[in-house]
């Protein structure tokens, strides 16, 4: 119950966070953006994104498409993007928060068991810690530090934390529309 309560209440800062005045700094990124476009599978593939997956919106409330890729930026290091599609901007922030707060961060849920979306859980996953000579253990953690709210996408981006996370939801941004 407390970790619900936890959620609604980074959604709704998010939320309002994301929709107050815009900042001149063109550096500063907002996490949850209406650029005033409907974004679709095609416009994601029309990217240097890639995808590996398409998966179910079983479980994902107001979802109409999710796909797993990845995306490499000049010639860098391959990215990887959980991205769901939702029917408007409005959708993806009341029914999509909670879901991307869920697989995100360091309290993402990562068990089959406890998880509300189930369907590639197993690709927010990482592997982290592993030390030299065996001196530190090693687990599994979030693969997204952080997620972003574009237009009618959620978009969880890989990153070792929030900012690294965002940064690389910024480059997607950008890919799909380049003015923004």
């Amino acid at each position: 119950m407390l970790l619900t309560i936890a959620l609604l209440v980074a959604a709704v800062a998010a939320t309002a966070l994301g929709c107050g005045s815009s900042d001149s700094n063109e550096d500063v990124f907002i996490q949850v953006r209406d650029p005033g476009h409907v974004f679709s599978m095609a416009d994601l593939i029309a990217t240097p994104y890639k995808e590996v997956s398409n998966y179910s919106t079983e479980g994902l409330p107001g979802a109409t498409d999710v796909s797993f890729g990845f995306m490499k930026v000049s010639g860098g290091d391959p990215y990887d993007y959980e991205v769901r599609f939702y029917v408007s901007h409005e959708v993806a922030v009341d029914e999509g928060t909670t879901m991307a707060i869920e697989g995100t961060g360091p309290d993402a849920i990562l068990s089959d068991d406890d998880a509300a979306y189930k369907e590639g859980i197993k690709n927010r996953r990482t592997i982290i810690g592993g030390g030299v000579g065996g001196g530190a253990r090693s687990g599994i953690g979030p693969k997204f530090g952080s997620y972003a709210i574009f237009g009618n996408i959620v978009m969880l981006c890989q990153g070792p934390d929030v900012e690294t996370s965002q940064q690389r939801c910024g480059l997607l941004q950008r890919e799909l529309l380049p003015s923004a």
